[in-house]
């Protein structure tokens, strides 16, 4: 278990990862922290898999266009409960895009035709 201020600084770091080192702004209440990003103009398919992750870590999240059509994305997770964190994430961008946290850490294989 880790605390809500460990949960929100690890989703600060993936969040800012998978947008290539963007700034993140963070939020905090009573009751919730909230970290937010700038998007930038285009995110490349593995760029946007690693924002989905990311976004998905926390309890609520979303999108908003602000005005001059700037684009923020946010993530939100609540104080009042400990929760497990995986932060050991894998965002390893490369050629191949990014690999799940389950996935297994050694690549695949590929698989010969099979013949008919």
């Amino acid at each position: 278990m880790c605390s809500a201020e460990t949960q929100a600084a690890a989703l600060a770091a993936l969040l800012s990862a998978a947008l290539g080192g963007a700034e993140t702004r963070i939020e905090a209440t009573c009751d919730r922290i909230r970290i937010e990003a700038d998007l930038p103009g285009e995110l490349a398919a593995a760029a946007h898999a690693a924002l989905l992750g990311a976004l998905a870590a926390g309890a609520r999240f979303g999108h908003e266009r602000v005005s001059g059509g700037a684009e923020t994305v946010w993530v939100e997770i609540d104080v009042d409960v400990d929760v497990d964190v995986d932060v050991d994430v894998d965002l390893d961008l490369g050629k191949d895009g990014p690999r799940q946290p389950d996935s297994p850490r050694a690549p695949r294989t590929p698989r010969a035709p099979r013949s008919k």
